[in-house]
């Protein structure tokens, strides 16, 4: 006579290891629900390092360039890259009319508070809903003696499954060279040209 193996002879243990799994697996499902929030968070610090890496690694002042501008395309919003994408084809009319010599339509770093930029961040903290994030972004410049520290607000959109960059509010210690917005910047310089 052949005996069955024991884990064949009763269902009973079986039945256990399956329902442990299902339990685990439960809890594992609604333990990644509680942390959509943070994936978030770290998503939209991700896209705020991103665009900030690229942006001090060039350390351009005034408008980014054309090349400047298609790094940055995956980070912003449609809205803010169609802005800046007019802002530049406006500084280009303009330095065809008044000449190259003529000062740029923004002096000073456009992305940040200081007229001299940043040498370092930090992403602090954001606060979010389905659609927008405002994030809060320590700034530094060390450079040449001088040491300052700020924080600027980054406003974010979600487009699609993507978190993207629409707007900056400079915050600064009552420093900043730009308006309150970045948007409302690149509307001024448009609006020089026209």
């Amino acid at each position: 006579m052949t005996t069955l193996p024991r884990s064949l002879r009763s269902p009973l243990p079986a039945l256990a290891a399956l329902r442990a799994l299902a339990c685990a697996l439960g809890v594992l499902l609604a333990l990644s629900g509680c942390n959509s929030e943070s994936s978030d968070e770290q998503r939209q610090a991700d896209v705020i390092g991103n665009f900030y890496r690229i942006h001090l690694h060039n350390h351009a002042p005034g408008l980014p360039s054309a090349d400047e501008l298609k790094q940055f395309e995956p980070l912003l919003s449609h809205a803010l890259q169609a802005l800046l994408t007019q802002a530049e084809a406006a500084e280009a009319r303009y330095h065809a009319a008044a000449g190259p010599q003529a000062a740029p339509l923004v002096e000073g770093d456009l992305f940040t508070s200081l007229y001299e930029g940043a040498t370092s961040f930090a992403v602090q903290s954001c606060d979010s809903d389905a659609q927008r994030s405002t994030c809060e972004v320590a700034f530094r410049y060390q450079k040449d003696g001088a040491d300052e520290s700020w924080k600027d607000k980054i406003l974010l959109v979600r487009e699609g499954q993507q978190w993207r960059i629409d707007d900056i509010e400079f915050i600064g210690n009552d420093q900043s060279s730009q308006r309150e917005y970045l948007t409302d910047t690149l509307a001024d310089a448009i609006s020089q040209v026209q």
